[in-house]
């Protein structure tokens, strides 16, 4: 997710959230699909084994790939520990373009999260 601290926050940051949470599931059944074809072929074998082991290979590599892409996109959206919220304190005394931006995503009546933390942080990096 790209945050541009200058500009006004995103009205709703959770609706990609919600995209990659119904993703998931999707995934993960594919990979548990793979999972029984495989452990098919292993115990009962089959006169087909290297199409299915193939079959097999496709279904877990392929959603897997995918799935870690989501969670790893799933981390800009978690919520910000006392800590960060401490340093965003700090980052809104030493700088008025974070403080507004602070400002205004108050007012949209929802709290920080991880994505506007770390482009807070490498905005005040950069100055």
């Amino acid at each position: 997710m790209d945050i541009n601290i200058t500009q006004d926050p995103p009205a709703d940051v959770f609706q990609a959230k919600r995209k990659y949470r119904c993703i998931i599931p999707y995934l993960l059944a594919l990979i548990f699909c793979a999972i029984l074809l495989a452990g098919y072929q292993i115990v009962f074998g089959s006169t087909h084994g290297d199409l299915l082991e193939n079959i097999a290979l496709v279904f877990f590599v392929g959603p897997a790939l995918v799935f870690f892409y989501c969670v790893e996109k799933l981390h800009d959206y978690k919520t910000l520990s006392p800590q960060q919220e401490k340093e965003m304190e700090d980052f809104c005394w030493q700088d008025h373009d974070i403080a507004t931006y602070c400002a205004k995503v108050s007012t949209i009546g929802r709290k920080l999260v991880k994505a506007e933390y770390d482009a807070c942080k490498a905005h005040v990096e950069d100055r």
